[in-house]
């Protein structure tokens, strides 16, 4: 029987890493189980005014402020905008990588991400739901792949995505207070 030869990297995917690790969360069930809950954290720090900045593993900081017109100093993106932005990047990552599996090379990828969120509720102003009400994604890409498989890329892409899947499913959120002495 023939070896299968993998390329080592297709659009900047290491595609032996996905597929070991796909490959062993397939035959293994309980390092499936185990990835089956696999977690991240983050942990936020308020600067000053409405900026703030979001740590995680060892990577640097991502600043979240809102527009000097919303009370904040523009040094950033507001965090309402980091969802968009996270929407967008976990469907890159996910394009990405389902185009390296398929040995597809990509010469441009964007993701352009549009939501509406309704300020006054926010605000306390008026009752309703002050998160995104519909959100929009257009994907821009210029690749080796059309028709079937191109779709199938990028229905991969938008609905296996974690994050997707986070903000379009129902989750649980607790939270509580510690009183920092």
């Amino acid at each position: 029987m023939g070896e299968t030869r993998v390329a080592s990297k297709i659009n900047g995917v290491d595609v032996r890493t996905v597929v070991t690790l796909a490959s062993r969360m397939d035959t293994d069930p309980d390092y499936s189980r185990e990835m089956s809950r696999f977690a991240r954290g983050a942990r936020v720090r308020w600067i000053n005014g409405l900026h703030s900045q979001a740590h995680t593993r060892d990577v640097p900081p991502h600043g979240y402020d809102e527009p000097e017109w919303l009370g904040g100093t523009n040094q950033a993106m507001a965090a309402s905008e980091a969802v968009l932005g996270a929407i967008g990047g976990c469907i890159a990552t996910g394009f990405l990588a389902n185009a390296a599996l398929r040995e597809v090379t990509v010469h441009e990828l964007e993701i352009q991400v549009d939501g509406t969120i309704d300020l006054p509720s926010f605000l306390g102003i008026r009752e309703g739901n002050s998160g995104y009400q519909q959100i929009r994604v257009a994907i821009f890409v210029r690749c080796d792949a059309e028709g079937a498989l191109l779709d199938e890329i990028a229905y991969r892409a938008v609905n296996l995505s974690p994050v997707v899947n986070t903000i379009r499913n129902p989750v649980q959120l607790e939270y509580d207070v510690k009183i920092v002495q």
